[in-house]
């Protein structure tokens, strides 16, 4: 794996087949995948013994999952240096993603892992995915909901530092733009909405040479920079613009 590979897992809520799910994953894989030398996907699929009726685990199973999940971990990762990417909750079933190179013996492996575990029922199966479309297509969210899962890891830290969530700060946003013109268009638009201009820089970047960075005072609750941050990112999108996020101080 590259050197600045760090695990950064997360989760998010969606549908799958029309089922409620939860769906966790590393997303720093995004930025080295796929791993040429892992090109086969496997999958085990646990069913749970007693799902609720939305068809997630009740408290004590999913303490077992934990366990489930550790085990096969520890042996796909030693016996076959399988990278693990990513799991789903859904309709009643816990599923786990890795890739690897060599399949070999897999199904020994993953009996292996489960011999501890008699009450569970599970399948497993093998594809080739070069391209790992199961992580890109599959597993990963959509730039909407990425960009909440970005959101939410800032919330987080600064909820650790004690902020006050509904008290209102300058918050600043980045935003990077491909010309003056598309830069100078999205000034316009944004600026009767009550921002004002930190700074503008010119930058190395030969795709995206120019930035501004805009601030406005907003609340540091989810459903606040939810709203701000998606209605910057579309407009940025309209321009050929690319949003790089917020930052903003803890307010005690």
């Amino acid at each position: 794996m590259h050197k600045d590979y760090r695990p950064d897992w997360d989760i998010y809520t969606c549908h799958i087949e029309e089922s409620p799910a939860v769906i966790g994953l590393d997303l720093d894989l995004r930025r080295f995948a796929p791993l040429k030398e892992k090109p086969n996907a496997i999958y085990i699929t646990v069913y749970l013994n007693h799902p609720r009726e939305d068809g997630f685990p009740q408290n004590d199973e999913f303490a077992i999952m934990g366990e489930i999940e550790d085990s096969l971990v520890e042996q796909l990762q030693t016996r076959l240096n399988a990278h693990f990417v990513g799991r789903t909750f859904s309709n009643g079933v816990r599923d786990f993603y890795f890739y690897t190179g060599s399949t070999l013996l897999h199904d020994k492996f993953i009996a292996d892992a489960m011999i501890n575990f008699p009450d569970y029922r599970y399948d497993y199966g093998v594809k080739e995915d070069n391209n790992w479309e199961l992580y890109f297509d599959f597993l990963f969210p959509d730039v909407y909901e990425f960009q909440r899962i970005q959101n939410r890891k800032v919330l987080r830290m600064l909820r650790q530092h004690g902020d006050v969530s509904e008290r209102e700060r300058p918050i600043e946003h980045w935003v990077h733009f491909r010309t003056e013109e598309d830069k100078t268009a999205y000034w316009e638009h944004i600026k009767e909405n009550g921002f004002t201009l930190s700074r503008e820089e010119k930058t190395e970047n030969p795709e995206f040479p120019y930035k501004l960075c805009i601030s406005r005072p907003d609340k540091a609750s989810e459903a606040a920079i939810d709203s701000v941050v998606m209605s910057l990112w579309e407009l940025a999108q309209q321009v050929n613009a690319e949003y790089d996020g917020w930052e903003t101080s803890i307010v005690k």
